[in-house]
């Protein structure tokens, strides 16, 4: 599938496996900073590592703690490779814009609409290009 619908809150081109759920997650409590692992024991995904992977959440959960978490992430080098959500608050793009100042290392940040979203499962290849996100569907 070809995406040509979608925004960019965080520019950046990258490739990987997505880690999928319609559940929103806190960046703040809810996820290992060190390991990238979610500790969420409400969370579907929980025990998962996003280290790496293309995120797909429908929106961070909390407030401006999660681009704090983020930003560690990133330092640690334990952070999704991009996040594909349906809404994202400007407040979470802010760690991986810190990230890239101070660590030279960032994260894409893209959005698209919650139909979009609901196709992709985990497992599958998550590509962001420059004018498109495309899927490849795990068989």
């Amino acid at each position: 599938m070809i995406i040509k619908d979608f925004g960019v809150m965080v520019p950046g081109t990258v490739t990987a496996e997505a880690l999928a759920s319609n559940i929103p997650l806190s960046f703040w409590g809810g996820v290992n900073v060190e390991t990238g692992e979610i500790q969420d024991v409400h969370h579907d995904l929980c025990n998962e590592n996003m280290a790496g992977k293309v995120l797909c959440i429908p929106y961070d959960r909390g407030s401006c703690s999660g681009s704090g978490m983020i930003f560690e992430m990133i330092r640690q080098g334990s952070n999704p490779a991009a996040i594909l959500c349906i809404e994202a608050e400007a407040v979470l793009a802010l760690g991986p814009v810190i990230g890239r100042k101070v660590y030279g290392r960032s994260m894409p940040i893209r959005t698209v609409s919650q139909e979009v979203l609901a196709q992709i499962h985990t497992g599958d290849m998550v590509t962001f290009e420059e004018d498109s996100i495309r899927t490849c569907f795990h068989q």
